[in-house]
């Protein structure tokens, strides 16, 4: 009997989705004639530990926290840290740790190691001589205590590992670290896989196979052969979640969310070729961007629809091909296939593929908002200004889409009238989708702070606690291992009070948000603006004239000047000037209507939809109303 392979995706991967890179490696080895079969251990602890627990852990705590990475260390390691050094670890956050969650990670520590020594008796190792594990994340100790225990059971098989976690160096110090790791494969294992694998069965060496770190005479070694990447994506299967599936049906409890069909349309970043923002690790191996065509990826979403059933998809690309708004997204409206698509994207979206996207299906994206302030969006090289985020905010909240943004700082090079800046608008936006998080930069390996700590002033690079109480091996191996790292960043004392304020200010704006309102009723002669947001006087304001064309105009952020040119070219016989334009916006900046910055402007109160089909500049509304009315009540 021909030998089959084995993939294993061990807790805590989220339970919302299939792993992408493991259905996309089954359906590799399917194409080539190689069996293959998928189980998902993530759902068996999850049934154990219950699932509330395992998503709160997966979901809800910071990875270089690793609460999921502690947990399994009573599986890997014969000696281990006593549970009160994580929740000394964790102290500092006392929102996200209370008792009972400490009490029910201390629990799933307690039955992690009977729950390795289960999954493992339950393989017929008979039928395999190749186990693969992918590790993400907080995969990694459940991923090694898997692979220490299959390979005290059954030393024929062969362990590969691959994934985030095994990506470079760290993929290499931790196959010299575990015994148990046969062989690791770093960076795309789309074809790499497929060829190890026969190469193994062949009796073929490996050790020169690019990506692939193996032993030799004992020791660790790299294939010196220069990597390649997957340069055409239409290539590529469509991947196989048969496994997942069966895995969630089966389940007794299943997650809060999801399913998703996980599935991707690019790889790298086409802003990252040009600017690669300094925090960002992603694509550490290749940032060349390469995406499907529009045809194929159409192929793609309905067959995932069609073979899984019309679930959310969950598409991992790192940004969205422009390409799509144009030739894909509108096919699938014209076709009525609701995609519900979730895309990472550049905020500096339009307001029209904003909207395509919601038509399509879209209810969440996550286009990069790091900020509020483009002084730091520049030190980030984001290439956006902070009022052109509060635009996509606005947009979105008109729209009913949501938006997963966070906020960062600490970036070198920062001032406190940064933050102080930051502070003034939040207070003016309550009614906008505030941050899920407000958090310090990590330290991402592959990033170009973390190449080149010295040009951006950063000092002491080290590893996090939280991988110091996992692995008792000494701080040089630790930093090799991790992909986030910790640092002392250049900032000084005044920037930090202002940034310590932005909390403060940001906690209010949770608070506040579910009753704040800032909203526009727009006829074809009057503005009637209705505020709502604490802090402010609750009134409702009419404007006409010249006043409701201005507000009108600035649905997205535009000049002073632009502004004026608007309003002239649907009222030319008005002769409208400059000083008029500010006039009227200073009536708006007095109670904050308009967030301004520079000389740009954006409009802060929600408009209708189709406000821009019926007051777009070519189809001018004439009015003789030169001057704001307004009426207070």
């Amino acid at each position: 009997m021909s030998k089959r392979v084995l993939l294993l995706v061990m807790p805590f991967l989220t339970l919302r989705r299939p792993h992408l890179g493991v259905g996309l490696l089954k359906a590799g080895l399917n194409q080539r004639g190689m069996e293959c079969d998928v189980r998902y251990y993530n759902f068996r602890f999850a049934q154990i530990i219950g699932t509330p627990v395992y998503e709160r852990i997966a979901e809800s705590t910071p990875a270089h926290h690793m609460p999921g990475e502690f947990i399994f260390t009573t599986a890997l390691f014969d000696e281990v840290r006593p549970f009160e050094d994580f929740k000394a670890a964790v102290a500092h956050d006392p929102k996200r740790y209370d008792e009972g969650f400490f009490q029910q990670i201390e629990r799933a520590r307690n039955l992690a190691p009977a729950f390795i020594s289960e999954c493992a008796g339950e393989i017929d190792f008979a039928q395999y001589d190749i186990v693969g594990l992918t590790s993400t994340f907080q995969q990694n100790i459940a991923s090694l205590a898997m692979a220490q225990e299959i390979k005290r059971r059954a030393p024929h098989i062969v362990t590969v590992f691959g994934g985030a976690n095994f990506e470079g160096v760290m993929g290499v110090e931790l196959h010299r670290q575990f015994p148990f790791v046969d062989i690791v494969c770093s960076g795309e294992a789309d074809d790499i896989f497929p060829d190890l694998v026969r190469r193994l069965r062949a009796g073929e060496p490996v050790h020169e196979m690019a990506g692939v770190t193996c032993r030799l005479g004992g020791e660790t070694v790299t294939g010196a052969t220069p990597q390649t990447f997957i340069t055409n994506l239409n290539d590529l299967p469509y991947p196989d979640h048969t496994d997942y599936f069966s895995e969630f049906h089966a389940a007794t409890e299943n997650p809060a969310e999801g399913p998703e069909l996980s599935m991707e349309t690019s790889r790298g970043c086409w802003w990252g070729q040009k600017h690669h923002c300094t925090f960002c690790g992603l694509n550490g191996l290749s940032m060349t961007y390469r995406s499907k065509s529009p045809e194929r990826a159409y192929r793609e979403i309905k067959y995932l629809l069609a073979t899984y059933g019309g679930f959310d998809v969950f598409n991992t690309d790192n940004i969205v091909d422009l390409r799509y708004f144009s030739e894909l997204f509108p096919r699938l409206v014209a076709e009525g296939i609701k995609a519900k698509l979730f895309y990472e994207t550049k905020a500096n979206l339009k307001k029209t593929q904003l909207l395509l996207l919601k038509r399509v299906g879209t209810y969440s994206i996550q286009p990069g908002i790091e900020s509020l302030n483009s002084h730091v969006l520049a030190l980030m090289d984001k290439g956006i200004k902070g009022i052109q985020n509060v635009q996509l905010l606005r947009w979105a909240r008109e729209m009913d889409l949501d938006v997963q943004w966070t906020i960062i700082y600490g970036f070198p090079g920062e001032k406190p009238q940064d933050y102080e800046q930051i502070n003034r608008w939040v207070g003016a936006i309550t009614h906008l989708q505030p941050p899920i998080v407000v958090t310090r930069f990590r330290l991402d390996r592959f990033s170009p702070m973390f190449k080149d700590p010295d040009k951006y002033g950063i000092m002491n690079v080290r590893s996090y606690q939280g991988h110091q109480i996992c692995y008792p091996f000494p701080e040089e191996s630790l930093r090799r291992i991790a992909y986030f790292l910790n640092c002392d960043p250049p900032m000084t004392a005044e920037t930090f009070q202002e940034i310590r304020t932005m909390w403060k200010a940001v906690d209010e704006w949770r608070h506040s948000h579910p009753k704040s309102a800032l909203t526009a009723e727009v006829t074809p002669s009057s503005l009637k603006l209705q505020d709502r947001r604490p802090g402010y006087r609750s009134a409702d304001y009419t404007y006409h004239g010249l006043a409701r064309e201005i507000y009108v105009a600035l649905d997205e952020v535009h000049s002073d000047s632009f502004v004026l040119d608007l309003v002239r070219a649907k009222d030319p016989a008005a002769n409208y000037t400059l000083d008029d334009v500010h006039h009227v916006l200073s009536e708006f900046l007095k109670h904050d209507f308009v967030l301004r910055e520079d000389n740009l402007y954006l409009a802060l109160a929600l408009l209708p939809l189709d406000l821009m089909k019926d007051d777009a500049p070519e189809k001018p509304h004439r009015t003789a109303e030169r001057q704001p009315q307004l009426v207070s009540g």
